[in-house]
């Protein structure tokens, strides 16, 4: 891993080994954008994420021009016909159950209600498959187009996304996607949707209070139930740290750590190898 930092941008690198050819073996790329960053992981045929590039503006949320740069200057991003999805990470988002979703207008209405969308704001909605579910999210529309300008045919998907397409393969989870804002969590018993929030933190302890009042609303028992956290980049390994501390049964990979070439970036190959399997 190798972090630079220039002005008011902030890069961070993984590569699963060293070679000049790494680049030529990237057969797919899928992106994540936050209100500040855009992450790009770079993924071999066989499913192995071969690199990660990370860049953090830092400055004004959704900066349309650092975003632009980033897709003219990263080398991931320089064949817009591999790029298969970009994950949206926004604050503004709600699930609605398929029994109380009455089309994509009367959606709007509930996420403008909760969260007040701009103008600019692009909503949309997606559906969430064999969750029965729909999620409603709203971002920059600005930054929707200068996608579409750049990279054209790619989906966008919100990235909570991921947890639904996954959460329904499994019995028990309690899933949280840390990125350097806020955290998505969402929680599924029985195979069926329990609980799904969006929320800003400052620490460990913020995100284990909202885990743990998740839990006990349910009567399940946080220091057994299954728990597995993802991050978008190193930065939060520290956080994932503390996590494990407090809850015994949190998940994660030891083959896939122990042959990283750097382990804090565990999480986020994970998070990416899960993204990778909803494409």
């Amino acid at each position: 891993m190798s972090a630079d930092i220039n002005n008011h941008i902030v890069r961070r690198h993984y590569t699963a080994h060293s070679g000049d050819n790494i680049l030529s073996q990237v057969a797919s790329v899928i992106c994540i954008v936050t209100p500040d960053s855009l992450i790009s992981a770079g993924i071999h045929p066989s499913g192995e994420i071969l690199m990660v590039n990370s860049t953090q503006y830092v400055g004004e949320a959704w900066n349309c021009a650092f975003i632009e740069n980033e897709l003219l200057d990263e080398v991931l991003l320089a064949d817009p016909s591999i790029i298969k999805v970009i994950f949206v990470a926004t604050l503004k988002n709600i699930i609605i159950p398929a029994t109380l979703f009455s089309g994509e207008e009367a959606a709007y209405d509930w996420l403008n209600a909760i969260y007040y969308c701009e103008k600019s704001e692009k909503m949309q909605v997606k559906h969430l498959g064999k969750s029965d579910a729909h999620c409603c999210y709203a971002f920059p529309e600005n930054i929707e187009q200068c996608f579409t300008k750049h990279i054209g045919e790619a989906k966008i998907l919100p990235l909570n996304y991921v947890h639904f397409h996954n959460g329904i393969h499994v019995e028990n989870i309690l899933q949280c996607t840390l990125t350097g804002q806020y955290a998505v969590a969402t929680l599924h018993h029985n195979r069926l949707l329990h609980w799904h929030h969006t929320f800003e933190y400052s620490n460990a302890e913020d995100i284990a209070y909202q885990l743990i009042t998740a839990c006990q609303s349910f009567g399940i028992d946080y220091l057994v139930f299954p728990i597995r956290c993802t991050t978008i980049n190193d930065t939060q390994s520290e956080i994932i740290t503390k996590l494990h501390d407090l809850f015994p049964a949190m998940e994660h990979d030891k083959m896939s750590i122990a042959s990283l070439t750097s382990p804090e970036w565990a999480t986020t190959i994970h998070l990416f190898q899960q993204l990778n399997s909803c494409v």
